[in-house]
């Protein structure tokens, strides 16, 4: 039997309301509330101060592109810790698959069978058709970020653009990635 969730507390319930409804002032108390927390938890798993921060800045880029969705049995912490512990799982799934890629990559000839050639060449095109469908200030943001590895700050330096612009592009990129439509 699945331990019961503690019901949300008064302060859970007014935090996910302004939340909901776009409260900035919301927003920034929780931001203030559980930045280190998020921060800990990423650099915990990743090892990675740089990690750490891009991973605080996802969480909460998340967080407010879904504030109008969440809803929640349990306490908000609770999630917003998830929500850390997830991202920071993807950040090292996304760290090894890069090192998987640059130390050992498959080109096309080498894949056991034409049916896996096909396969691979129809995914490589699809999956090139979907990023030319973005923006191209979004689709360079999300190379920079996704295959050339830089951090969001990074990025924003190089191109001159503020933190909080790149987490959106990147986000709006990978949304778009997901739901697979152009």
């Amino acid at each position: 039997m699945a331990p019961e969730l503690s019901p949300l507390s008064n302060d859970d319930i007014y935090l996910l309301t302004g939340l909901a409804q776009g409260d900035a002032m919301v927003f920034r108390l929780i931001y203030q509330s559980y930045e280190r927390k998020i921060y800990n938890i990423a650099f915990y798993y990743t090892g990675s101060e740089e990690d750490a921060e891009d991973i605080v800045q996802d969480v909460f880029t998340s967080l407010w592109l879904r504030r109008e969705k969440i809803e929640l049995k349990g306490p908000l912490e609770n999630y917003i810790a998830r929500c850390a512990k997830y991202t920071a799982f993807f950040y090292l799934k996304m760290r090894q698959k890069k090192k998987d890629a640059t130390e050992q990559a498959t080109p096309p000839h080498a894949l056991d069978g034409p049916e896996e050639r096909v396969r691979y060449k129809d995914m490589q095109a699809y999956l090139h058709t979907l990023l030319e469908s973005l923006s191209h200030k979004t689709r360079e943001i999300f190379y920079l970020s996704r295959y050339n590895g830089l951090s969001y700050t990074e990025i924003a330096n190089r191109m001159e653009i503020s933190v909080k612009t790149v987490e959106y592009h990147v986000s709006l990129a990978l949304r778009k990635i997901a739901s697979g439509k152009f």
